[in-house]
């Protein structure tokens, strides 16, 4: 319910995110453009409430990010490529069981390393490299709610792969969708590491818990 009522505003951010990509190399600036919108969507900022606030964070993301986001491209395609030519390589030579694991584990691998990268640049002032570790930092520490979100992004993916037999209609609006996905998931991790919870410390021997000092009953 939450998400149908932000689809006019991921709309919005959609064509300003396709807008960002026309350059093909700012592809990957628009993209982390695109998850400091959401990661405000998410939290509801008043900021991201009307499409001209949208806009603003948009391009002052676009332009903070420019050369990080041409860095995580590149990680990306090569992603991607290396993919590519595994599949080719083992779809010539023919599959097994073997061969299936291996790619599958490559897929996760990649999306291990890219899943939190952007969302990390967006919100976060580190070197390319450290990013990469902290995306996969992330992922593991939070495995079960990064696997879950990995299986929804992934489900979208493939409705936006199929869309191609409507004229690649899932354009429109999908791939924001796709960044929201994560960034809630996203959202609330930075949140917690933000805010960690206070620890409670045990009482030193010789105190109550109340910090007042302990007797012991005389007979």
């Amino acid at each position: 319910m939450n998400l149908i009522k932000k689809l006019p505003r991921l709309f919005w951010l959609n064509i300003l995110w396709m807008a960002g990509c026309i350059l093909v190399v700012t592809a990957g600036a628009s993209t982390c453009a695109a998850y400091a919108v959401v990661l405000r969507l998410a939290d509801d900022d008043e900021e991201v409430k009307s499409f001209g606030g949208i806009a603003r964070r948009f391009f002052k993301a676009f332009k903070q990010d420019l050369l990080q986001g041409i860095f995580i491209l590149i990680f990306t395609l090569a992603c991607g490529a290396g993919g590519y030519f595994i599949f080719k390589a083992f779809q010539d030579s023919g599959f097994n069981l073997i061969k299936i694991a291996v790619f599958a584990g490559y897929i996760l691998l990649a999306f291990v390393f890219n899943m939190y990268s952007y969302p990390l640049i967006a919100r976060y002032s580190n070197t390319f490299v450290n990013t990469l570790r902290n995306s996969v930092a992330l992922f593991l520490q939070y495995f079960n709610s990064s696997l879950k979100t990995l299986g929804i992004v992934v489900l979208e993916l493939v409705i936006l792969y199929l869309t191609r037999y409507i004229y690649f209609a899932g354009f429109v609006i999908l791939p924001a969708v796709i960044f929201y996905t994560v960034g809630l998931t996203a959202k609330d991790i930075f949140v917690r590491l933000e805010n960690p919870a206070p620890v409670e410390e045990e009482p030193v021997e010789g105190e109550t818990a109340e910090g007042e000092e302990s007797t012991e009953n005389e007979e």
